[in-house]
This record gives C-alpha cells, sequence and structure tokens, in this order.
C-alpha cells in the first residue's frame, strides 16, 4: 500500500488490551516513519511517554450516551483527515468511530455484523495466539510484518522518583509484588491463599512483600495486608499507572491474578506468575516461559468458557495452594537475577 500520511489507532478499552497493542504501534512507526499516528483509548495514562504516538485522543466512557460529547469527539477526529485507521477493538461504539473518520482504509477483523464499518478486513487467527501477536496480525494486510511482541510502556521521572520513596519502606532489595484483584470475579483467585503463598515466598526466598491495588480496590489491599501482619508487607497508595509501573521496574517477581496490572509488569521487565480462572492464558501469557508462567485448573467443564463464565470464582477456586506454589517455585528456582541476590545474602 502507498505510505498513509496520517493513521490512527483504536482500543477504546482494557489496560492489558491496549498494552497489546503497543508492539504494532512499534512496528507500524517502523515501517512508516514520516506517518503521523494518533491513538483513540479511554485509557491514556497506558500510553503516555509511547515515543512512536504524535497523540493520544481520549474518550470518556461515562459520555457514552452524551450526543454532544460525542458530535464533539466525531468532528474533532474527522477533523484529522486520516487516510488510514486500524480498529484493534471493533464492538459498536469503535466500529462507528471508524466508519465515521471517514478514512480511505478502515481496517479491523470486524466482528460479526460490524463488518460494514470497515473495508479491510483480514481473517483472524484460527488458533489462540498471544494478544499482541493478535493485533500484530492484523497490520499484515497493510504490508507491516514484525515477529516482536514485546510490550512498552514508559514510566516519568516522577514516577521513578516517587517510587523511590515508597520503597524505602521496604528493608530489602528483595521486592516481590502481589496483585490479588481483579474487575470479574471469575478472576480472583482467594485473598487467604495469597495469603499463605506470600508467607511461604517470603521465608523460602526472603522477599519483601509489596501488595498492588489500585483506587476503588483498596479493601482487598487492606485484607490481604491484615493476613501477612508477621511478614510486614508494604501496601502503597498507588493512584496512577506510571507509578505501579516504575514499582514493578524494582521488582524481582510479580504475582496475581490475570489482570491489568500483570501486563504492565510484563512490559516493565519484570517476570511474572499469573493465576488464571477460565480465560485462555495462552493468549494473555507473554510467550517466554522462563520468565512468564502461569497456572489454571486442569478441571475446568469447558462449557464455563462459552456461557459468559457463569461459574463465578467456582473454577479459579479449583487452584490450590500447594499446586500453586510448585509452579511458582520452578518459575523462581530458574530466575538469575533472585537467586544471584538470594546468595549474596
Amino acid at each position: 500500500m502507498k505510505s498513509p500520511e496520517k493513521a490512527l489507532f483504536i482500543q477504546l478499552r482494557r489496560i492489558g488490551d491496549i498494552l497489546m497493542c503497543t508492539p504494532a504501534v512499534r512496528a507500524f512507526k517502523k515501517k512508516f516513519p514520516g506517518c503521523s499516528l494518533d491513538f483513540l483509548t479511554e485509557h491514556p495514562d497506558v500510553l503516555r511517554g509511547n515515543p512512536h504516538l504524535n497523540s493520544i485522543i481520549e474518550v470518556n466512557p461515562s459520555k457514552q450516551l452524551n450526543p454532544v460529547y460525542q458530535f464533539n469527539l466525531i468532528r474533532k477526529i474527522r477533523k484529522k483527515r486520516y487516510d488510514l485507521v486500524v480498529d484493534f477493538l471493533a464492538n459498536p461504539r469503535s466500529a462507528y468511530y471508524s466508519f465515521l473518520t471517514g478514512a480511505e482504509t478502515r481496517l479491523s477483523y470486524g466482528y460479526g455484523h460490524r463488518r460494514w464499518a470497515y473495508n479491510l478486513t483480514p481473517p483472524r487467527p484460527a488458533t489462540a495466539v498471544y494478544a499482541a501477536f493478535n493485533r500484530l496480525n492484523l497490520l499484515r494486510a497493510i504490508e507491516v510484518f514484525s515477529d516482536d511482541p514485546a510490550l512498552e510502556f514508559f514510566p516519568s521521572d516522577r514516577d521513578r522518583t516517587e517510587a523511590g520513596e515508597i520503597l524505602k519502606q521496604v528493608p530489602g532489595n528483595r521486592i516481590m509484588t502481589v496483585s490479588p484483584v481483579s474487575r470479574r470475579e471469575y478472576r480472583r483467585w482467594p485473598l487467604e491463599r495469597f495469603a499463605e503463598i506470600c508467607s511461604r515466598l517470603k521465608s523460602e526466598y526472603d522477599f519483601e512483600i509489596v501488595i498492588l491495588v489500585g483506587p476503588g480496590e483498596e479493601e482487598f489491599g487492606k485484607r490481604l495486608s491484615e493476613m501477612l501482619t508477621a511478614e510486614n508487607p508494604v501496601l502503597p497508595e498507588v493512584d496512577r499507572l506510571g507509578l505501579l509501573g516504575a514499582i514493578f521496574e524494582n521488582s524481582l517477581v510479580h504475582i496475581g491474578n490475570d489482570n491489568g496490572p500483570k501486563h504492565i509488569a510484563v512490559a516493565c521487565g519484570t517476570p511474572t506468575f499469573s493465576i488464571f480462572g477460565t480465560d485462555n492464558p495462552v493468549s494473555w501469557t507473554y510467550p517466554d516461559s522462563k520468565r512468564h508462567r502461569y497456572i489454571i485448573s486442569a478441571d475446568i467443564d469447558p462449557e464455563c468458557r462459552q456461557s459468559n463464565h457463569k461459574c463465578g470464582p467456582e473454577c479459579i477456586n479449583k487452584i490450590t495452594v500447594n499446586a500453586a506454589y510448585a509452579k511458582m517455585r520452578d518459575l523462581i528456582s530458574g530466575l538469575p537475577a533472585i537467586n544471584k541476590t538470594l546468595e549474596t545474602k
């Protein structure tokens, strides 16, 4: 295709989903360095500081039904006169935005009846792949080729300075971060099991535990902290994603549910261990088994994934502490950074 002059990428929601677009952003700019690239999203903080983007256009999700807001937003993106739009989400709203940009080329997998909004709709991969590969595969339709799924996240100097102040509360440098939260009940492993796992890991590996929760999740962090009184966990106030990323940059390993913070940890170079409910771990685990592992119950009813997770926490609760701990130890034993610092203590 001819080199586009102005392009818009769309991924409105979910921290992890937006991060999965960053390899595609990087690959696109490598192919078309002269193209002005904007990104339309509800979570601009995920992309702050990304050097491959010219601008980030924020969408206010609370104003979905506000006709004046929507009219002004569409007018704003139409004035940009994009010649290419890539919609990674393809939900009803993003399809609507894509079509109304008036772009000559509108690219998406175009799920179901929403194909009407696009004029370039390649087939989606037939088998499950890491979500970043899914985005990269879409760009093949415009002759952008890359097999590098590395996620990118860019904490600011302010974020790193503030993280340093927070981590002064931690007596040592063997930090293990823990994220016991998720928006979805079927993705939340019981807090008491996280508590037992943390106690065992602290005892065996001399980790200092930092519990990470976001605004509105404080109760989960408080309850886990109370269960870990003997381990002296640190429960910082994390009010923005950049600060979260800067803390991850100082963590030797991160454990938690399958959630947005896990993907930020991956982007910041931190090894991760994730506990899955019924979602496919292949799609949401970075493809490097030396640094990123997971556990999912072997006893899941196949219909669970097809019933909108009506089982609630039943499936994830089948994962025992002993099973999770064995897999965590297998990951940690192969991480040179952890074992090297343990030897020097």
